[in-house]
């Protein structure tokens, strides 16, 4: 457990540092380059989710990179790749297959964190066994939990844009200075903008509506007028 936690951290960490480092030379750049990412951000973050394709393609490639990264050497050795071009041909295969097939990203999305879970409880003799085991029912998860997926994915992706772009956009100022010497900061808001943006899309995620099965239900119950017969 204590290894995933510092995993966890490490993750973060590194997250928050890649974060800081764009939004230093998205600020460094002229201010059309900050709106644009702003209001891009906006726009994925409050719509990005009805999208199935890009959103599939884009959260299947991330998940298979961070699948390849935490499966690492081992898997890269057999296959005689290096660990980069592994992540990087995985999240291209991924994304591609999910592009073509989007149910692919949800179920995906499940399998890693249930197969990360498994390895944590698995005993040393049937931890194979056991991962397959975590791996299934997380995809079944998944698959079942895909417009819950989808908006946190997209609300991420766009919170993200939005908290890069601010923070350079506020470059010469306390604020800005501040959050770029604290790139945990800017994850933290980050994560407050995507949670208000996965509740926000939820509802129309992975192009459904919740609105849609009622009216329909509705409709069905409509007794058409009576017609009079002619003569």
């Amino acid at each position: 457990m204590k290894g995933a936690l510092d995993a966890f951290g490490g993750a973060a960490h590194g997250a928050g540092t890649w974060a800081a480092g764009v939004a230093g030379e998205v600020g460094a750049a002229s201010w059309p380059i900050p709106a644009a990412a702003i209001l891009a951000g906006l726009v994925v973050l409050l719509f990005g989710a009805r999208a199935r394709r890009p959103v599939a393609a884009l959260g299947a490639a991330g998940v298979a990179a961070a699948a390849a990264s935490w499966l690492g050497a081992p898997v890269g050795s057999a296959l005689g790749l290096s660990p980069s071009m592994l992540a990087v041909s995985s999240a291209a295969a991924a994304g591609a297959f999910a592009a073509l097939l989007p149910p692919i990203f949800p179920a995906l999305a499940g399998a890693l964190p249930g197969a990360l879970l498994a390895d944590l409880l698995a005993p040393t003799d049937r931890r194979l066994e056991v991962l397959a085991v975590g791996a299934v029912l997380g995809a079944v998860a998944g698959f079942r939990a895909a417009r819950l997926i989808a908006s946190v994915v997209a609300s991420a992706v766009g919170a993200m844009a939005v908290a890069v772009g601010a923070t350079g956009a506020l470059r010469g100022t306390t604020v800005g200075r501040a959050l770029h010497d604290h790139p945990v900061a800017i994850l933290a808001a980050a994560v407050i903008l995507a949670v208000a943006g996965a509740a926000f899309q939820y509802p129309k995620a992975w192009g459904r509506s919740t609105a849609g099965p009622a009216r329909k239900r509705d409709a069905s119950r409509r007794v058409a007028p009576d017609v009079p017969e002619p003569g």
